[in-house]
C-alpha cells in the first residue's frame, strides 16, 4: 500500500517533527554550561545584588529566560526582589557612525530602564548581568557595554560560549570593565542563529528584535509550525531552569 506524507508548501510533516526534535536537543544542550557558569556567579544569587538581566537577541533569548526564571526562583525563595528584564538587539557588524548611533539609542533606552528599576528597588541601578550566548570579538555587545559603563552601571557577563582563547577573552573583559562567565570554548551552542526557535529576528542597527512577520512565512502551516517550535523551546527552557536551579541549590544548602 502506497503512503503519502502531507506537505505544507513543501514543508513535510516528518521536517516538522524533526525540527521540533532540534528544538528541545539545542535547549537542552544549555544545561551543562549554563550550570557551569551559575556555579560562578553563585555569589550573585546569594546576595540580591543583580537587578536588571539585559539579554542579547536574538539568539541569545532563551539562555536569558533561563537565568531569569532561576535568579526569579533564586531570589524569591530569600526574600529579594527579583530582576527586571530587557532584550536588546545585538550590534555585531556595526562600525564608525552606525556604532556611534547604536550606543546613543542604547544609553537612552537605559535612562529608561533605569528609572523602572530604581522605582520597583527604591535605589539606584548599579548591578547588572548581560546574557548572551557566544562571543567572538565581543563587537556585538560593544554598544551597550560601553553605554553602561558610561552610565557608571556595573555588569558581569554570561556567555554560554567563546570563539576565543581565554587570553584573548581577557582583552575584552579590560575593554568592556566587566568579567565574562563562560562554559564553551571554540564552539557556539546550537541556539547560535536559530532566530526561528527564538521567535525573533534583529538588525543591528535597530535597539530592538522584532517578531517575524507574517508575509516572511511561506504560508499558514509553516507559521502554525514554527511557533510549536517556539513553544517547544520555551517549555525546555523551562525544564532545564528547574533541573538547574534544584542542583545548584542543593550543593549550596547551608
Amino acid at each position: 500500500m502506497e503512503t503519502f506524507e502531507p506537505k505544507m508548501g513543501g514543508y513535510t510533516a516528518s521536517r516538522h517533527a524533526e525540527d521540533l526534535q532540534y528544538a528541545e536537543e539545542f535547549v537542552l544542550e544549555l544545561r551543562d554550561p549554563i550550570e557551569k557558569i551559575l556555579e560562578e556567579l553563585s555569589p550573585l544569587l546569594e546576595s540580591g545584588e543583580i537587578q536588571l538581566i539585559i539579554g542579547d537577541d536574538a539568539s541569545g533569548r532563551i539562555p536569558t529566560a533561563i537565568f531569569r526564571k532561576i535568579f526569579d526562583k533564586a531570589y524569591k525563595e530569600r526574600g529579594f526582589i527579583t530582576p527586571e528584564t530587557r532584550f536588546l538587539a545585538g550590534g555585531r557588524s556595526l562600525q564608525g557612525e552606525d556604532k556611534k548611533e547604536k550606543e546613543k539609542k542604547i544609553a537612552e533606552y537605559m535612562e529608561q530602564a533605569k528609572g523602572d528599576v530604581e522605582k520597583k528597588f527604591g535605589r539606584t541601578l548599579t548591578k547588572v548581568l548581560v546574557v548572551t550566548d557566544v562571543i567572538n570579538t565581543g563587537e556585538s555587545l560593544d554598544p551597550l557595554m560601553s553605554a553602561l559603563n558610561k552610565a557608571g552601571i556595573e555588569a558581569k557577563v554570561a556567555s554560554i560560549g567563546v570563539y576565543k582563547v581565554q587570553r584573548k577573552v581577557k582583552k575584552i573583559e579590560e575593554r568592556w570593565k566587566a568579567p565574562i562567565f563562560s562554559a564553551l570554548e571554540g564552539h557556539p551552542p546550537h541556539v547560535y542563529g536559530q532566530d526561528e526557535l527564538s521567535g525573533v529576528q534583529k538588525s543591528s542597527r535597530d535597539l530592538f528584535a522584532r517578531p517575524f512577520k507574517a508575509s516572511e512565512y511561506r504560508n499558514l502551516w509553516e507559521k502554525m509550525d514554527i511557533q510549536e517550535e517556539i513553544n517547544k523551546g520555551r517549555e525546555v527552557a523551562e525544564v532545564v531552569a528547574e533541573s538547574v536551579y534544584e542542583d545548584w541549590k542543593k550543593k549550596h544548602q547551608k
